[in-house]
């Protein structure tokens, strides 16, 4: 989760699952405390748990009073930045599906993944196609009522023959994306970026300008032989 896999034949498929659908599931204890949970990008996976950047949206919960009582679902290892509704989170998310995921090699956790209140649980879940078959079945047995789920066709994706960057820098470049530094107009800067990650600003410049030149560089090389 923390980096892009080998490349090859790789495809992705969504989960959408609704609140009834998935009562008996730790993670449904979420949404007492938070009206959405959304991950921003993946960290890696530690003893086969995946870790992530998560934004969650409250109405005033003090996340450090609670985080015992949803520690079965999400481990708070740091809080990255706190606003009057909202925090980013670096945190370990040990439920079911979770665990079925970080124990495959050839699969992982991708953004648009979230859970809320109002539109249930959603996931988007990249790999090769053997992994994703091996994930799918484990999780029809783990939700046997009918899901939305639907493995896709290929990817050939442009992304998928970038050369690859360090997890480092492929972190800091994918939470840009994610917090909109690269919209437009910009929703974050910088600083933005340095603080949800923990590093210096200058760090988060570095890592953007190399990891800018990599991919425009390649995608000049690719459309030049197109």
């Amino acid at each position: 989760m923390g980096g892009l896999k080998p490349s090859g034949d790789m495809r992705y498929f969504q989960i959408r699952i609704q609140h009834e659908q998935a009562m008996h599931l730790p993670g449904n204890i979420l949404t007492k405390f938070f009206s959405k949970v959304e991950m921003v990008t993946g960290t890696g996976v530690v003893d086969s748990i995946p870790t992530c950047i998560l934004r969650v949206e409250h109405d005033g919960v003090d996340i450090m009073n609670i985080k015992d009582q949803i520690k079965g679902s999400l481990i708070i290892d740091k809080i990255l930045q706190v606003g009057d509704d909202y925090a980013y989170l670096k945190a370990k998310t040990p439920g079911p599906i979770q665990l079925i995921i970080g124990a495959e090699d050839e699969a992982w956790i991708m953004p648009p993944s979230y859970l809320s209140r109002e539109s249930g649980f959603f996931m988007t879940i990249h790999g090769t196609p053997s992994g994703l078959k091996r994930i799918k079945d484990k999780l029809e047995a783990l939700i046997p009522e009918k899901m939305d789920m639907r493995i896709s066709k290929l990817i050939v994706g442009d992304w998928m023959s970038a050369p690859q960057l360090t997890n480092k820098r492929h972190l800091a470049i994918k939470t840009a994306v994610e917090m909109g530094y690269y919209s437009a107009p910009r929703r974050c800067n910088q600083s933005d970026i340095a603080e949800v990650l923990g590093v210096k600003q200058g760090t988060v410049a570095e890592h953007l300008q190399f990891a800018e030149s990599i991919i425009i560089n390649s995608w000049a090389e690719q459309t030049s032989r197109s």
